[in-house]
């Protein structure tokens, strides 16, 4: 979830002793970091010193705004504090300023400024640049309404002199056709002009091949892209001055020309881009029969884009630059001269411009050393131009859980890999799944290989001669997966079909029209700029949300003999004569092929093989190299992945980011047919309001072959298609389901089925909040849809539910109730303990509702215990409240307000279980709880609160001393009876966005604390997390739960006051998603996690395992029978 902004970074070898190999600049404060000459109304808004330029070995100073205002001969506006009207409001205070160019409104005509820095930056290893800009208050000028001019970024020749080229349109970078002298920058290289106006790409011509509607009025230069407002592009070298033509062709721009003549012969040449006799009445000039062509500052070709008018780069309105709209530029150019450009409105996501196109054929080689500038001008209209800052940031992140290949024993064997999955939001939105193996210290403790064993992106992608993996450290050259030997599966309304053109419904060829996304990259723009399809670095898409699912020998503790327990004389088909025992099954598919399965935003479920296990549980490494096996795109992808707007189109070279298949699957072993499958079950997250199923019980090549596509999906269903039993929800139910969050869960049910049980999601026509149970016949396999909705929600007022969590309470294998909790803060139960599915209901009303409404977008753990000996076991539910709204094009991801909270409720109201179930719970009359609302639930004044503080040395939070909870119904707490407890996260904005786990007698759970960067600040501050690790039952505090025997004998663990603190209940490891639990032979548990920051020495996402101390678990159990990962 760390789409943060960054910041520039020029990352090379050096070349010379003086040459720079980081440059990190932050323009908000009093002084700068590097040496930079200036030009006319460049200055520094939080400044009053006076301009000094570098020289020699001195920094010098960028003059403050104030300093110079006389330049500007008016009041100076906006800034941090700017207001409406006149008054003056800088200096700004230090910290929260800006380089700027230009004034705004009421003035800020005519203006412009440029700095150039003076330190040569070595390009042998390329360069790798972010910056940050905001432009606004201007006077809605220009046929765009957005004001004038722009602002520029360029690279120049380091063996120049810092010069600048003409204003206008020109932005400070270009010769000018239309203003005098109409000199361009000398040595110029590159150019990015952020053109709110729209003549930074207007040429006297249009360029070869350029057929769009934009006239070419001829600005500047002699080759564009015509006029047109709002818009991002890039020019080439160029040299177009008087001082360059008189030097190298002094036989046609003679030192005897007037001051007139000079300019005329600029003039000429920069419309022409040829060297120009103007003795001889103004011609080009025959050498042996050819022009002379001359670098003219000639666009990249194809690189621009013109940004619609909902996003405007100006923001006219804003009186004061935080309400103005930052826009973060990535521009990369590798040492073989390749060039790529992504920006970024508002902290959204990174949007392409260009990938990977060979520049040097038009521009000429990379000079030995580059120099960076910026400029900004106005004209007629008018705006504020500024610059914050620019620096390096990592390139990899992650946002998704660890899986595990764990056995059913839980416990570290040998060949079992944690599997992570992440993202790389600045290199095109590519994903990566590592398998790393685990292992011991010399103490005990779990430690995981730095290197993984495979990583998928490079399987699929392959890995070029001479390149090596990035991760695994692999060399090249290792051959791609071709998009004809992948096993692509889709849906085509009735039955799964082979992802080929063919098979396709016409109406599925008509909304693709494009076949990028089966890996074939024939079509991909070329480093010449040719081709269809944008440019990608790896094949595998983003893998944001989605958690690794592992699937590998069975391993449900399901026995040979069933029986429901509620009804025991019922006939259950597990049973049937004739019918395949779970033992046989499981020794039937005990040494099948372990796959890997995560969905990407590449539109695909992915299926990695992993290795396998042999009949007696040892693991064999053959095939455990992450070649992907099965690949599935969801019929309601296929719609989707093609768009006609440019930055959600997933194949467009402009496309920015959108999410397609973005859930975590569901896998598990369910029976019909006389026989046990094993299915994979998931949603698409935000990418859409679908869900589909596949049987993924034989993964052999020649079972996972595109010619059993029918029998490999199950199948697809979303809100158009879905028709409920008209006793749960009839033939409009489909109107519930939205974007499917969460993780399905696949159930045993008391009509003798199995089930696939899913929340309805978010976004619903309805705005509903309810849940879908999809029954399978246990004899042909025909599904059935249920729906049971909460009452809740509406279009104007949305609602709705991600994860439903089952809970067997009798231990029979067959699901008795589902808890799920909603956006609008309620704990709901779904009563599922008939056999006759019309009698399936909702609790009258919610269980509980949380504070304020806090959403509870996770799902809840249900495990039971007993408060001290002797006491009857409660059902306690467990959950922590949080919600995270995913990054678009135009905004960062954004999190729920206000404080959030852990909570462990008891599920008071078992009577009418008690009366039937041979297993009993605590439970009370409803007369008796004191309770006066509504339905009788609960609220967090019905718990006991657990105070939280936070340990100003280590950060850990800490419960000093536990509250105890005087429990409803005992003799003693007749008059304050609690039923439960919670407790209030400390950090800014903290909440859970993860799953909670129960961990023997513990409530484990990630936390994130959201960066709190603001958007126009240059502090690039990450997301952190904690690990939670409380009683379940009395969310209080274990003694000292973070440091085992096997740590206390580490020296890193043992003196470090984080790990020893005795009343911690959550340490800082910044672990993202859920950890998954392995134990040590002493039997210490350990959560296994990745976290969102980049190891530096193995190129890797970082990963931990935590120890834990906990006592023995004797008065907890977990209700949620089986608990994939």
């Amino acid at each position: 979830f760390r789409t943060v902004f960054a910041a520039l970074a020029a990352l090379s070898a050096p070349l010379a002793a003086h040459g720079q190999t980081l440059i990190s600049e932050d323009f908000t404060g009093t002084t700068t970091s590097n040496p930079w000459s200036f030009f006319a109304d460049a200055c520094l808004t939080a400044s009053t010193a006076a301009g000094v330029q570098p020289s020699g070995s001195g920094n010098g100073q960028l003059p403050g705004c104030v300093a110079i205002q006389s330049t500007y001969n008016e009041n100076l506006v906006g800034g941090q504090n700017g207001v409406a009207g006149p008054t003056q409001t800088l200096p700004d205070p230090n910290g929260q300023g800006a380089l700027r160019f230009t004034n705004g409104n009421p003035g800020g005509y005519a203006q412009h400024g440029a700095i150039v820095s003076t330190t040569p930056f070595p390009t042998g290893a390329g360069v790798s640049l972010t910056f940050k800009t905001v432009t606004y208050r201007g006077n809605s000028g220009g046929a765009g309404g957005d004001g004038a001019d722009g602002i520029s970024f360029f690279l120049m020749d380091a063996s120049q002199s810092p010069n600048i080229g003409s204003w206008g349109g020109s932005l400070g970078y270009t010769c000018s056709n239309a203003n005098p002298p109409y000199v361009g920058m000398v040595g110029a290289y590159l150019g990015l002009g952020i053109d709110e106006y729209g003549n930074f790409l207007n040429g006297a011509n249009w360029m070869p091949g350029y057929n769009g509607p934009n006239a070419a009025t001829g600005d500047n230069t002699a080759l564009g892209y015509g006029y047109r407002p709002n818009r991002i592009g890039m020019r080439g070298a160029g040299n177009i001055a008087w001082s360059w033509l008189n030097a190298n062709y002094p036989q046609y721009y003679p030192s005897s020309f007037s001051t007139s003549d000079q300019q005329a012969a600029v003039q000429a040449t920069c419309q022409s881009g040829l060297v120009w006799d103007l003795s001889h009445h103004g011609k080009a000039v025959k050498v042996t029969g050819d022009t002379i062509p001359l670098y003219d500052y000639a666009p990249i070709p194809n690189a621009y884009i013109e940004l619609p008018s909902t996003m405007q780069i100006a923001n006219e309105a804003a009186m004061a630059r935080p309400q103005a709209t930052p826009i973060f530029y990535q521009l990369r150019i590798s040492q073989r001269g390749l060039l790529s450009l992504s920006y970024s409105v508002n902290g959204g996501a990174y949007q392409q411009v260009i990938k990977s196109q060979d520049i040097t054929a038009a521009n000429g080689p990379l000079p030995a050393g580059f120099l960076f500038g910026f400029a900004g001008s106005t004209g007629g209209s008018t705006n504020i131009h500024e610059i914050l800052c620019f620096k390096a940031a990592p390139a990899t992140t992650a946002a998704s859980s660890a899986g595990a290949s764990e056995k059913q024993s839980a416990k570290l064997e040998s060949g079992v890999q944690a599997y992570f999955a992440y993202y790389d939001p600045n290199n095109g939105w590519t994903g990566r799944v590592t398998a790393n193996s685990l292992g011991f210290d010399s103490f005990g403790n779990v430690v995981l290989s730095p290197t993984p064993n495979w990583d998928a992106a490079c399987a699929l992608t392959g890995v070029g001669s001479g390149g090596t993996c990035p991760t695994t450290g692999v060399a090249g050259p290792t051959p791609a997966q071709s998009p004809t030997s992948r096993v692509i599966l889709s849906w085509n309304g009735s039955q799964g079909i082979p992802y080929e053109w063919g098979n396709l419904t016409s109406a599925q060829q008509t909304a693709l029209d494009a076949g990028d996304t089966s890996g074939d990259r024939s079509c991909e723009v070329s480093t010449a700029g040719v081709g269809l399809f944008r440019r990608r670095s790896d094949v595998l898409g983003d893998i944001v949300d989605s958690s690794p699912a592992w699937v590998g020998p069975p391993i449900a503790p399901y026995t040979a003999v069933w029986s429901d327990r509620l009804y025991p004389s019922a006939t259950n088909p597990e049973t049937a004569s004739g019918s395949q025992t779970y033992t046989q099954f499981v020794t039937a598919a005990q040494t099948r092929t372990n796959v890997v399965y995560a969905g990407s935003n590449d539109g695909l479920l992915h299926g990695f093989r992993s290795g396998s296990y042999d009949a007696k549980g040892t693991f064999v490494a053959t095939g455990n190299d992450g070649q992907e096996v099965l690949a599935y795109m969801p019929g309601a992808v296929v719609q989707t992945i093609h768009s006609t707007t440019n930055n959600v189109d997933y194949a467009n070279v402009q496309y920015g980011h959108n999410f397609f298949v973005d859930a975590t699957a569901a896998t598990g072993d369910l029976f019909y047919g006389g026989q046990w499958h094993t299915w994979l079950a998931s949603g698409l997250g935000p990418g859409g309001n679908a869900i589909f199923a596949l049987d993924v019980t034989d993964p052999t090549p020649a079972n996972f072959a595109e010619s059993k596509a029918a029998s490999l999906v199950v199948g697809e269903w979303n809100s158009s298609t879905i028709s409920c039993a008209s006793s749960a929800g009839g033939s409009s139910c489909g109107g519930n389901l939205g974007n499917t969050y969460g993780t399905p869960q696949l159930r045993r049910l008391h009509d003798g089925k199995w089930a696939i049980i899913f929340g309805n999601g978010y976004g619903s026509a309805t705005g509903d909040a309810g849940i879908f149970i999809m029954t399978i016949d246990p004899n042909t396999a025909a599904t059935t849809f249920y729906y049971l909705s909460t009452q809740t929600g509406s279009a104007a007022s949305p609602n709705g539910i991600a994860f439903p969590s089952a809970a067997d309470l009798d231990a029979d294998h067959t699901t008795d109730y589902v808890y799920a909790g909603d956006l609008q803060g309620n704990l709901w139960r779904f009563d599922l303990t008939s056999n006759n599915e019309s009698n399936w209901a909702v609790s009258p009303g919610p269980l509980f509702k949380t504070a304020a409404g806090q959403p509870i977008t996770t799902a809840i753990v249900v495990a039971s215990g007993a408060p001290s000996p002797g006491m009857q076991q409660q059902v306690m539910l467990l959950f922590g409240t949080g919600q995270r709204l995913p990054v678009t094009n135009a905004s960062p991801a954004t999190y729920a307000s206000g404080t959030q909270s852990l909570y462990g409720v008891w599920d008071w109201n078992m009577g009418a279980w008690n009366s039937y179930a041979s297993v009993q719970y605590a439970s009370m009359n409803a007369s008796a709880t004191g309770l006066s609302t509504a339905n009788y639930y609960l609220t967090p004044s019905s718990l006991t609160q657990q105070v939280v503080t936070v340990n100003a040395a280590t950060g850990d939070r800490e419960i000093a001393a536990n509250a105890t909870i005087c429990w409803a119904g005992q003799p003693s707490c007749a008059t304050n009876g609690r039923f439960g407890w919670y407790l209030n996260l400390p950090g800014t904005q903290e909440q859970i966005i993860y799953s909670p786990e129960l961990v023997l007698q513990a409530l484990t759970v990630n936390s994130i604390v959201p960066a709190s960067a603001n958007a126009t600040s240059c502090a690039l501050p990450s997301d952190i997390g904690f690990t939670y690790v409380i009683n379940a039952m009395t969310g209080g505090a274990f003694n000292q739960v973070f440091l085992p025997p096997s740590a206390a004998a580490n020296p890193a663990f043992s003196t470090n006051p984080k790990y020893t603190d005795a009343v911690a209940i959550a340490i800082q490891t910044n672990a993202t998603g859920m950890s998954f639990v392995t134990t040590n032979g002493a039997g210490t548990r350990f959560l296994v996690y990745e976290t969102n920051q980049v190891d530096t020495a193995s190129n890797n996402i970082a990963s931990g395992a935590q120890p834990l101390n906990l006592p023995a678990n004797n008065t907890g159990r977990r209700l949620s029978w089986i608990e994939r990962r």
